[in-house]
């Protein structure tokens, strides 16, 4: 088993004078970025001592990019910090993470705690031979968005990516020739695949503007994208823009959705743009290195497994990872939590109180883990899952489940049910002063006749009471819902 630096250092000798990263200002060959990456590591590698954490913010740019790799080169954990994050959230991640280091690239320095040291990206210097990181070191850090509203940190281990890696390279194809959009923040994991991947495999990393990126099928048309790894509501902003037509996208061979639910109204869109090329719908927490979890759409729609709540299953959890899905009493059921366990998985959060509950250990009974996770623990998820037809279908995650006068509500169920009406494009229900509001896309609708179609199908304590049409629901950087949002907008 070799680390990414490792991977990436034989690719860029194999391939050097081959295009490694594509931007809207010019290209960067192998060879090029190993050597610029070269000189940043140099800088950073004397740098470290104590968490070995470099936290990253820069734009996108080919020293950001160049600064990334860098950071593996010198042994340290990419700490990704995005220049759309608020100062104060900035500080509470720097102070949380302890980074031995700030690498700034590109925008205005935020305002840091006092005392944390801060380099900026320099292309000056001559290139230094640095040791490299070890498979049980960090590879990188992502902040997440905790249910308490304090983002939590998972680190990732060289020896859980590698073995991520190793099973979705050559999954997907990957080689010279191909070319691998870069939408993703880096602040997000789904960026990890989108660079490390590309560079461990010779192919081409196109990075996408944030204003060519509101345009999403022009970009992944004129750029000759073959394999795209983004969220379900590109589907809809491509739709709403009117440009995803019958076989528009003959390039795009490999389309990978996660991280939100896809419903196979939007994947028989995206089907007709794509013809008969590969679609799977991915699942994976960033707490298990990325995707745990794959469904390839069958390429005739008469093929798709029909579920109960109108969604594309997430299939089956990958066969090196071991999966158990558990009832709320932790018995194995056909519905329940989905826990994971293997060498994908973290080995806890930065702050080792976020562990507290969400570890599990034994083959049943299973009991809840008190202190520091093991490494045949299994990580709860947190996401409710069933079986049906033989693959696992989503059905949301365990905390969007509210009780409202005394009844559990899975505000998932009420969305897929509400979706299931003709008129309804997309919706998120929310609570909203102890009421169910439904913010929906789609005709002009009188509120009585949805809350009838919802509530011939659900008990009427989960109908809606409130009912909103919006031209488009808002988005987060990571182009999910902003349920968040939409409270503040209808309070």
């Amino acid at each position: 088993m070799h680390d990414i630096v490792a991977r990436i250092e034989e690719t860029a000798g194999r391939c050097r004078s081959l295009t490694a990263l594509s931007l809207e200002d010019g290209d960067l060959t192998y060879g090029e970025l190993w050597a610029l990456s070269s000189v940043v590591s140099g800088h950073v590698a004397p740098l470290l001592g104590g968490t070995r954490r470099v936290a990253l913010r820069g734009d996108r740019s080919a020293l950001t990019y160049a600064a990334y790799l860098g950071v593996l080169r010198a042994g340290g954990a990419v700490l990704p910090m995005s220049p759309r994050w608020p100062d104060a959230r900035t500080a509470d991640v720097v102070r949380a993470a302890e980074p031995d280091l700030v690498l700034l690239n590109g925008p205005p320095a935020p305002r840091l705690p006092p005392g944390v040291p801060v380099l900026t990206v320099s292309t000056e210097g001559a290139r230094a031979a640095v040791s490299g990181p070890g498979l049980d070191d960090d590879a990188y850090v992502i902040y997440t968005s905790g249910s308490t509203g304090t983002p939590k940190g998972v680190p990732i281990t060289h020896r859980a990516l590698a073995r991520y890696l190793g099973h979705v390279c050559p999954l997907y194809e990957l080689g010279p020739g191909d070319r691998v959009a870069q939408a993703a923040e880096l602040t997000f994991d789904a960026s990890v695949f989108e660079l490390l991947a590309t560079w461990a495999t010779g192919a081409t990393l196109v990075v996408a503007g944030q204003r060519t990126w509101l345009s999403p099928v022009r970009f992944l048309r004129d750029q000759r994208i073959s394999h795209l790894d983004t969220v379900p509501s590109i589907i809809t902003l491509a739709r709403r823009t009117r440009t995803l037509t019958e076989g528009c996208l003959p390039d795009l061979r490999w389309s990978m959705f996660s991280g939100e639910q896809l419903d196979y109204a939007a994947v028989a869109a995206w089907r007709s743009a794509v013809g008969a090329n590969v679609i799977e719908n991915n699942y994976g927490p960033t707490e298990l290195a990325g995707v745990c979890a794959n469904h390839r759409l069958p390429a005739s729609a008469d093929d798709w497994i029909p579920t109960g709540n109108g969604t594309v299953p997430i299939g089956r959890v990958y066969g090196h990872l071991d999966s158990v899905v558990l009832d709320g009493g932790g018995v194995v059921a056909e519905e329940g939590e989905l826990c994971v366990r293997g060498g994908q998985r973290f080995s806890g959060y930065v702050d080792p109180g976020d562990n507290a509950g969400r570890f599990l250990r034994g083959d049943g009974p299973y009991e809840v883990v008190d202190g520091v996770p093991e490494g045949g623990d299994w990580y709860r998820t947190g996401d409710r899952v069933r079986w049906e037809s033989g693959v696992l279908v989503h059905l949301g995650r365990l905390d969007r489940q509210v009780k409202l006068r005394g009844y559990r509500v899975e505000l998932d169920e009420v969305e897929a049910v509400v979706r299931g009406h003709g008129g309804v494009k997309e919706v998120a229900v929310v609570v909203v002063d102890a009421q169910l509001v439904a913010v929906y896309v789609g005709e002009e609708l009188a509120a009585g006749e949805l809350r009838r179609h919802v509530g011939a199908r659900v008990p009427d304590y989960m109908v809606p009471v409130v009912w909103r049409r919006v031209a488009a629901l808002p988005l987060t950087s990571s182009g999910k819902v902003d349920r968040g949002a939409l409270v503040e907008e209808v309070r």
